[in-house]
């Protein structure tokens, strides 16, 4: 693909990062700078080359080395990251751009927070009373949806699916916005109650949307986080609850839930990561939620969850 000649023409917040776009990112709102704010991170469009040259390590559709890293997407596109600052975008022959965006503010940027020396856990996270709460699962647990809901109940959404860690162990880790939309499926959305939100689908052939929370400003940049909460389903043998994990499986389970966990190695290493994990146990609690997967018995689980961060407080 022919490199582009377009200057970036959108500025974003992004993970504690200002970002310059050569193309709209979906459901964000652009930064409001004044003056000549520095850009951390550009996103262009241009030629991505098929392969590095000599890529220390190796994923499913993707290599990487010390400086770059290469996803790379049979029928829907190339994308490089370099350096914690740039990301190419190389769509395939006859991808929409817009299509394959999604790619890039998830998997390309996690790169680039990994090369910046960041930690991401796969999570959403939402505020209440000033503090941060995150709950962490994989693809499909749930996290969007519950964000959802307990937007509706008094808290604020700060993240959706990636949470962006910081701290130097000094003091309490700060969870950093993303500045995203929720993305939720046709049904979560009428569930929650924010059919009147729903914004364009991810991805065209997808049934899963941008969803904007009743929010009347940004979410803070920052905020102390103050527990995480490790997604379970509730059943005959485990009924629902909320338990502290005792330290080991907190540690495990933290480490499981690593966001593009061998993308994270690539870049940090076993031992790096241990550490980062330890310093963040040694801060904030972790519990397991169990709770019922129905729909019905949704407003209970936000009900419990409510009375929980109460107590917390």
């Amino acid at each position: 693909m022919k490199a582009s000649v377009l200057l970036p023409s959108y500025r974003y917040r992004l993970s504690g990062l200002y970002v310059s776009s050569e193309v709209a990112l979906p459901a964000r709102r652009e930064a409001d700078t004044v003056g000549d704010v520095p850009v951390d991170v550009a996103f262009r469009v241009g030629h991505v080359p098929e392969q590095l040259d000599h890529p220390t390590h190796r994923g499913p559709n993707w290599m990487a080395d010390d400086r770059r890293f290469l996803l790379d997407l049979p029928d829907i596109g190339r994308f490089l990251c370099e350096d914690g600052r740039r990301v190419t975008i190389c769509p395939a022959p006859g991808m929409p751009l817009d299509d394959i965006l999604v790619f890039v503010t998830g998997t390309a940027f996690a790169a680039i927070l990994y090369q910046r020396g960041g930690l991401l856990l796969h999570a959403s996270a939402v505020i209440c009373a000033g503090r941060a709460y995150l709950f962490c699962g994989p693809s499909g647990a749930g996290k969007s949806t519950l964000a959802a809901a307990l937007s509706r109940a008094g808290c604020r959404v700060l993240s959706d699916d990636v949470c962006a860690v910081e701290g130097d162990g000094g003091g309490a880790p700060m969870i950093l916005s993303d500045g995203r939309a929720l993305r939720l499926y046709a049904d979560s959305i009428g569930q929650v109650g924010l059919a009147d939100a729903v914004g364009d689908r991810v991805r065209r052939r997808i049934e899963k949307f941008h969803v904007i929370p009743p929010q009347p400003d940004p979410a803070p940049e920052a905020v102390p986080l103050a527990a995480v909460y490790m997604l379970a389903d509730a059943n005959a043998a485990f009924p629902s609850g909320i338990d502290r994990s005792p330290v080991l499986e907190a540690a495990q389970s933290l480490l499981h839930h690593t966001y593009r966990r061998r993308i994270a190695l690539a870049y940090c290493g076993h031992g790096m990561l241990a550490m980062r994990t330890a310093s963040l146990l040694s801060h904030v609690p972790v519990f397991h939620l169990r709770r019922p997967r129905d729909f019905a018995r949704l407003e209970e689980t936000v009900g419990r969850i409510r009375s929980h961060l109460d107590g917390l407080a």
